[in-house]
């Protein structure tokens, strides 16, 4: 199992094709996975998990994405 941190993505929504597609990149821009979603609720949940948590490890054995240990109620609000 490799936990891979990722340091960014591409993102696309297909309008003829109803689907997206993400692309997760690591710190060195190698491409960790490229998933297609057609889905558009689970495209959007992994597009705000991109946006609004930090950091987010991808495990290329499992492909699950997750986010980094984050205290209990934090708020990014002021």
């Amino acid at each position: 199992m490799a936990n891979i941190l990722v340091s960014s993505y591409y993102s696309r929504w297909d309008l003829a094709e109803h689907e997206g597609r993400i692309a997760f990149y690591d710190s060195d821009n190698q491409l960790i996975d490229n998933r297609v979603f057609r889905e558009p609720a689970e495209f959007q949940v992994v597009i705000c998990m991109l946006r609004h948590d930090t950091p987010l490890w991808y495990d290329t054995q499992a492909c699950h994405l997750r986010a980094g240990t984050e205290p209990a109620g934090e708020s990014d609000e002021n």
